[in-house]
């Protein structure tokens, strides 16, 4: 994953994760969904950042 893209979904999972509990776990669902399907699991930034989520979804 390209360092922009990476400090990009960082910045977006930190927002959500100061977001209230509901509106976090939707944030966060689109976000887990976008990096995947760029990215794939199998990529250690997504599974770094996927770590990050405040709230399991």
């Amino acid at each position: 994953m390209p360092s922009s893209d990476y400090n990009r979904y960082l910045a977006a999972i930190k927002a959500a994760n100061d977001a209230e509990e509901r509106r976090a776990k939707e944030l966060l669902r689109q976000i887990q969904a976008d990096m995947i399907a760029k990215y794939g699991l199998s990529d250690n930034d997504v599974d770094y950042l996927i770590r990050q989520f405040r709230y399991h979804i």
